[in-house]
C-alpha cells in the first residue's frame, strides 16, 4: 500500500486523481482503526518487519528464544506508545519522566496508549508488600482516613470530633426546661499568682466559677479558698435547653473560643444516667465534655486527625518511631556471633574475631582473662552469666569495649561497603515491641472500620478481606464517602482471588513470594483496572505458573480484552496460545537468523502451517518423550522435618545422579523446600566439611549432618547424605547485569584467553601491549573519548536521551593503534561482533578459548554476539547464559546443580536444548535438581517430587514421588492429571504418525 505522502504527491500532480487519493486515505484510516500497522521495524534483530495486529483482540507473539518477540512487543510497540503519550505532556513535565528510546521503525499507525507488565523489577525491600504492589494500600489509606472511626485503645470508646453545630444539636435534644451551665475548665496557678490570675479572669468579663462543688464569684475572696492545681469551671453562660437555637450556638462558640476548643456543659438532672455526675450547690448535675479536637476525655488522651499519610508506614508521620515502619528491628544475634557453643574462646568460639583483621580483639580478651578469672579453654556454653556480660560489654578499666564496643566501632565506619556486609553477618531481625509488627504509630492503629484497624485488615488473607469488605460495614454518609474507594479495592481483590492467590495476606512482603505469585501480583494493577481502548503488553504472564493455574489467568486476560482493549502477550504456554484470537510467530531461528514473521493467523491455522516450530509442537508432530529414563541409585539427600513457611514437617528424599524436578501448584512450597531450606543447609554443610565457599548458612552439625539455627534458613531437623557431593551451584532468576559493559564473552570468562592471545601477537609485543590493553573496561587500550562504551549519551532533558556513535573510534571502543593488532586478519573489535558459532570456528586450535565458547553452543546460545550487551538479552537467553557461566567454570568432582524456573522465556524447542544440557551434566556424574512447572521438563525428568495438593495452608505436603508415568497415575496429584493428559496426547500423536507412515 502506498504511503500517505505518495498519495498526496500523486493527487497534486494530477487533479483528476484527487478523489482516488481521498478514497485511499479513508481506506488507510479505516484499516488503521481496525489494526495496529507496523512497517519497517528494525529494532535489535528485527529485519524490516511489517505486521498488522488486530485491535481489541488477544494477540500472542511466539517463537524461539531470541527470535525478536520482545523486540517487537516491548522495544517497538510499547516503547512507541509510551513515547507518544509522554510527548503529550509539557516540556517541563517531560524532563521528570523516564524517556524510552525511539524504536527503529518506519511508521506505526493505529497505535493506542500502551501499558506493559514485564518480567522482573519486583522490589526486594521489606517495605514492599502485596498491598503496596497492587495499590490496594493506597486506596485503603483513603478509606480508613475518610470513613474510619477513632477508637480509644484504653477504654474502647469511639472518639468524636465535635463541632459547634453538633454540640448545639446535642444540647437542644435535652428535655425541655433542663437547666444548663456552659463553661471551660482551667487549673489554678500557685498561691502567689492566684489573686492576679482571678483578676485577669474578671477583667475578661467572667463573673462566676464552679469550685469545690459550689458556685463562687470570681474575686479576691475565692483565691483564699483555692488550693494550687485545683481545677475550676469558669462559667460563660447559664440557660435552658429550650432556649433559642441561636443563643445556644452563640454560647457554645464563646466557650470553645475561650476554652481552646473544649467545652464543659453541666445539665441539671435527678437521674445519673450514663454521663458523669457531680453535686453543685447541693443539686445533681450531669457533666458533658465536648472538644473540637480528637480527645478521649475519660483517658485524657489526644489523637491525630485521620489522614492518608498517617496510615502510611513509609511516611515519617505514620511510621512507628522505633522500627521506622519496617515492623522489625535489627540487633546483634549471639547465635550468629557464637555459632558453635561447644568451642572455647581460645579455639575461636567468637566468630567475628576469627578473621585476621580483628584477631587483636580476641588477643585483648585473652590478655585480661586472668584478671576476671575468665576460663578461655572451656566450651562457651559453660561460661557464667557474668563472664558472658564481660565479653559483651567489655571492661572500661582495661580499655576493652567488648562486643558492644566492637560493633559500635563498625557502625561508625559502615559507610564502607565491606564493613556493612561484615556487620550484617552478625545481625538478625526481631518483631518490633512497640508496634508488634504493625509498622504504624498508635494513633494510626486507633482508626478502625468494622472493628479492624489498618494493620489488622492487611494481616487478613485476600479472600477473607474481600468477604469482609463485601459486607455492610458502613452506613449513612460514611458509606457514600467510601463507596468509590471500595469499588477500586474490591476489584483488585477479586482479581487476586480469581487467579488463585487469595491465600496470600496483604501485608506479605514481595521478596517472600514465589515467581508465580509475584507475577500474578504484579499484574493486579493492570488487569484489575477499568481502562478501555488501551494496548496491554504482557511479557510472559504465565511465567512461574503451574499448568493448572493458567486457565484462571487466561480468563482474567480475556476479560481485559472484552472490555475493549488490545492485549498482546509474549508467550510460550500452550493454554494461552490456544486462547489467543491471533498468533504471530517470529523466527525462523534466533539472533541474527531470526527477526522475521514466519506465521500470522489463528491458533487453528498454525497447526497446519509449514515451517512453524510452534505449530509442530501444538499439533503433536513434535513431542517430548523420556525414552532414556534413569533409575535412582542408593545415593541421595535426605531432609527430615522441613517445616518452614507452609511446609508440614515433611521428610524428603532427593536422589543424586539423576535429573530431578520439584513441581506443584504455585504456592505449594517448592521454593520453601528447595531454595530456602535444602540449598542453604547443604551449602553450609559443604562449607564446613569441604571448604566450599558459600554465603548461605552458619549451622552446627557433626558426622555429615546439618542442623538448624540460622535465621536466614527455614527450619528442619536434619540433612543427611551430602558426603558424595563435592560442590553445589545455584542458578536462579536474578538478572545477570544491568550494565551494557557486561556481555556473554566476559560472563563466561572467555575474554581473558582471547585478550591474552591478542597480547601474544608480534605487533602487540613490539608496542608493549599487555592483555589489559585489549579490555574496553580499563584505561590503556580503550578509546579515551567514549571510555570504551562505543557511544556518547546525550542528555536531552525533556526528550529521550540520544546515544551517538563515538566519532573518535566509530563505535569500536578501542584506540586505533590497538585495533591495528590483528589475529588471523581480525582485530579485537571484529571478534566481539562475531557470533559464538563464528568465534568457535575462528579460534580453531585455541583450546582454551574453544572450551569456553563451547558452553554457549551447548546451551543453544550459538547465535549471540560475543560483545552483545547483557541488558539486551531476553529472559530465556539470560537464564541459559548463567548456566553457561557455571559450565565454563571448573567443576571438580560431583556437583549438584540447583535451578529455579530455568524454562522461563523458553520456547518448546529451546526447552529441548536445555534438557540435552541437563542430560550431559548427569551423564558425567553430576546431579540436577530443578524447580519448574514445564510439562516438557517433567516428561523428560528421571524423578519428580510433587508438592501440594493446593497452595499455602492447603499445600506443603508431599503428594507423590517417582518417574512421570508413576505421578500420572496419582489421582490426588494436580501435576499427575496434567502429566496424564500430556502422555495421552503424545501416545495419540505417535499412533497418528504410525498410521500416516503406513499409508505412505
Amino acid at each position: 500500500m502506498p504511503s500517505a505522502t505518495n498519495i498526496s504527491e500523486a493527487a497534486a500532480s494530477d487533479p483528476t486523481d484527487a478523489s482516488a487519493a481521498d478514497t485511499g486515505s479513508q481506506q488507510s484510516l479505516s484499516e488503521a482503526k481496525a489494526a495496529i500497522q507496523v512497517r519497517g521495524a528494525n529494532t535489535h534483530n528485527l529485519r524490516d518487519v511489517d505486521v498488522d495486529i488486530p485491535r481489541n483482540k488477544l494477540v500472542a507473539f511466539c517463537g524461539v528464544s531470541g527470535s525478536g518477540k520482545t523486540s517487537m512487543a516491548i522495544d517497538t510497540l510499547y516503547a512507541e506508545g509510551q513515547r507518544r503519550y509522554i510527548e503529550s505532556f509539557s516540556t517541563y513535565t517531560r524532563q521528570f519522566l523516564q524517556q524510552l528510546d525511539k524504536p527503529d521503525v518506519e511508521r506505526i499507525d493505529g497505535l493506542p496508549p500502551a501499558v506493559a507488565v514485564m518480567q522482573g523489577g519486583a522490589s526486594r525491600s521489606n517495605r514492599a508488600t502485596v498491598a503496596t504492589a497492587t495499590e490496594v494500600a493506597d486506596h485503603l489509606r483513603v478509606l480508613f482516613a475518610r470513613a474510619g472511626q477513632v477508637v480509644c485503645p484504653g477504654c474502647g470508646e469511639v472518639v468524636q470530633q465535635d463541632t459547634v453545630e453538633s454540640i448545639a444539636e446535642r444540647l437542644g435534644s435535652l428535655a425541655e426546661g433542663t437547666k444548663l451551665m456552659l463553661g471551660f475548665g482551667v487549673s489554678t496557678p500557685p498561691d502567689s499568682e492566684q489573686a492576679a490570675w482571678l483578676a485577669d479572669l474578671a477583667a475578661l468579663g467572667y463573673v462566676r466559677a464552679v469550685a469545690a462543688g459550689k458556685t463562687e464569684a470570681i474575686g479576691p475572696s475565692l483565691a483564699e479558698r483555692l488550693e494550687p492545681t485545683d481545677e475550676i469551671l469558669v462559667l460563660v453562660d447559664r440557660l435552658t435547653a429550650s432556649s433559642a437555637a441561636g443563643r445556644i450556638t452563640e454560647s457554645v462558640e464563646s466557650v470553645l473560643h475561650a476554652g481552646d476548643g473544649r467545652c464543659v456543659v453541666l445539665a441539671e438532672s435527678d437521674d445519673a444516667g450514663t454521663q458523669p455526675t457531680l453535686s453543685v450547690d447541693g443539686r445533681s448535675w450531669q457533666r458533658m465534655t465536648f472538644s473540637t479536637a480528637l480527645r478521649c476525655e475519660s483517658c485524657e488522651r489526644d489523637f491525630l486527625a485521620p489522614e492518608p499519610h498517617l496510615l502510611n508506614f513509609n511516611s515519617p508521620l505514620g511510621a512507628c518511631s522505633e522500627c521506622e515502619g519496617f515492623g522489625s528491628v535489627v540487633e546483634t544475634d549471639m547465635d550468629l556471633i557464637v555459632p558453635d557453643r561447644t568451642k572455647s574462646i581460645r579455639d575461636g568460639a567468637i566468630a567475628p574475631w576469627n578473621t585476621p583483621a580483628y584477631e587483636h580483639e580476641l588477643e585483648e580478651l585473652l590478655a585480661l582473662a586472668p584478671d576476671y578469672d575468665l576460663p578461655v579453654n572451656v566450651p562457651f556454653s559453660e561460661l557464667s552469666a557474668e563472664h558472658v556480660r564481660l565479653i559483651e560489654e567489655g571492661s572500661p578499666r582495661h580499655d576493652f569495649g567488648g562486643l558492644q564496643g566492637f560493633f559500635r566501632w563498625l557502625e561508625r565506619r559502615k559507610y564502607k561497603m565491606h564493613l556493612r556486609v561484615f556487620l550484617s553477618r552478625w545481625r538478625s531481625y526481631r518483631p518490633c515491641e512497640s508496634c508488634g509488627g504493625a509498622r504504624l504509630r498508635p494513633e494510626a492503629l486507633a482508626i478502625r472500620i468494622g472493628g479492624k484497624n489498618f494493620a489488622e485488615f492487611c494481616a487478613m488473607k485476600i479472600a477473607d478481606a474481600l468477604e469482609f469488605l463485601s459486607g455492610s460495614l458502613l452506613d449513612g454518609a460514611r458509606d457514600a464517602i467510601a463507596r468509590p474507594v471500595l469499588t477500586q479495592v474490591i476489584g483488585r481483590l477479586q482479581y487476586l482471588v480469581e487467579v488463585g492467590v487469595g491465600y496470600l495476606t496483604l501485608d506479605r512482603p514481595l521478596r517472600t513470594l514465589s515467581s508465580g505469585e509475584s507475577q500474578r501480583v504484579a499484574m493486579t494493577s493492570t488487569l484489575g483496572s477499568n481502562l478501555v481502548d488501551m494496548l496491554y503488553v504482557l511479557d510472559e504472564p504465565s511465567a512461574g505458573l503451574h499448568p493448572a493455574d493458567v486457565p484462571a489467568l487466561a480468563h482474567a486476560i480475556g476479560r481485559l480484552r472484552d472490555r475493549g482493549n488490545t492485549v498482546l502477550v509474549v508467550e510460550h504456554e500452550e493454554a494461552l496460545l490456544q486462547a489467543a484470537d491471533h498468533l504471530v510467530e517470529f523466527g525462523p531461528q534466533a539472533g541474527v537468523e531470526g527477526g522475521q514473521v514466519v506465521f500470522e493467523g489463528t491458533p487453528t491455522e498454525i497447526l497446519a502451517a509449514a515451517g512453524s516450530r510452534t505449530g509442530d509442537w501444538l499439533a503433536g508432530r513434535r513431542s517430548m518423550v523420556g525414552d532414556r529414563r534413569r533409575s535412582p541409585t542408593e545415593e541421595n539427600l535426605r531432609l527430615f522435618g522441613a517445616s518452614g513457611n507452609n511446609l508440614k514437617n515433611i521428610d524428603v528424599t532427593v536422589p543424586l545422579g539423576v535429573f530431578c524436578v520439584v513441581t506443584g501448584v504455585s504456592g505449594a512450597g517448592k521454593s520453601s523446600l528447595v531454595l530456602q531450606t535444602l540449598y542453604p543447609a547443604l551449602a553450609d554443610l559443604l562449607q564446613r566439611t569441604k571448604g566450599v565457599e558459600r554465603k548461605n548458612g552458619k549451622k552446627n552439625g557433626k558426622d555429615g549432618g546439618a542442623h538448624n539455627g540460622d535465621a536466614t534458613q527455614l527450619p528442619f531437623r536434619e540433612l543427611l547424605g551430602a558426603g558424595t557431593l563435592d560442590d553445589l551451584l545455584l542458578i536462579d532468576g536474578k538478572p545477570i547485569s544491568r550494565s551494557p559493559r557486561s556481555n556473554p564473552v566476559t560472563y563466561i570468562k572467555a575474554f581473558d584467553p582471547i585478550r591474552a592471545l591478542f597480547a601474544d601477537q608480534p605487533d602487540a609485543k613490539s608496542r608493549g601491549f599487555g592483555s589489559s590493553h585489549f579490555s574496553f573496561n580499563v584505561d590503556g587500550g580503550r578509546c579515551d573519548a567514549c571510555q570504551g562504551a562505543g557511544y556518547h549519551e546525550v542528555d536531552m532533558q525533556f526528550m529521550a536521551d540520544i546515544f551517538m556513535k563515538c566519532r573518535e573510534c566509530e563505535g569500536r571502543r578501542y584506540r586505533r593503534e590497538v585495533l591495528d593488532v590483528k589475529y588471523r586478519a581480525r582485530d579485537i573489535a571484529e571478534v566481539l561482533e562475531m557470533t559464538a558459532h563464528e568465534a568457535f570456528r575462528f579460534f580453531r586450535g585455541q583450546n582454551k578459548v574453544q572450551a569456553k565458547l563451547k558452553v554457549l553452543l551447548d546451551v543453544g546460545l550459538d547465535y549471540l554476539r560475543l560483545g552483545q550487551p547483557a541488558n539486551t538479552l531476553s529472559g530465556g537467553e539470560a537464564q541459559r547464559l548463567k548456566l553457561a557461566g557455571c559450565l565454563a567454570g571448573k567443576q571438580s568432582g560431583r556437583t549438584l546443580f540447583v535451578l529455579d524456573e530455568p524454562t522461563t522465556g523458553l520456547h518448546f524447542s529451546d526447552v529441548v536444548q536445555l534438557i540435552d544440557c541437563f542430560d550431559a551434566l548427569v551423564d558425567v556424574g553430576h546431579s540436577v535438581l530443578v524447580v519448574d512447572h514445564s510439562v516438557q521438563l517433567m516428561l523428560a525428568a528421571d524423578w519428580i517430587i510433587d508438592l501440594g495438593p493446593g497452595a499455602a495452608e492447603e499445600g506443603g505436603r508431599l503428594v507423590a514421588v517417582g518417574p512421570p508415568e508413576s505421578i500420572a497415575q496419582q489421582p490426588d496429584s494436580v501435576t499427575g492429571r496434567v502429566l496424564a493428559d500430556a502422555l495421552r496426547r503424545n501416545h495419540e500423536a505417535a499412533l497418528a504418525a504410525e498410521e500416516a507412515a503406513e499409508d505412505e
